[in-house]
């Protein structure tokens, strides 16, 4: 199973690359609706277009 990564508005350092990580497939669990599903559309534009 994969490793739960908790991110929060006061905790952004868990974003911060760890090589501890196992290397292999990578999920990203989006949640929202409404304003914010736009919000999430919106940062997802911009993850695809900085090719991460």
């Amino acid at each position: 199973m994969g490793k739960y990564i908790p991110v929060t508005l006061n905790n952004i350092t868990a974003l911060e690359f760890q090589s501890s990580l196992p290397q292999g497939k990578v999920a990203l669990v989006c949640e929202g609706g409404g304003q914010r599903g736009i919000f999430t559309a919106g940062v997802l534009d911009e993850i695809y277009a900085l090719s991460i």
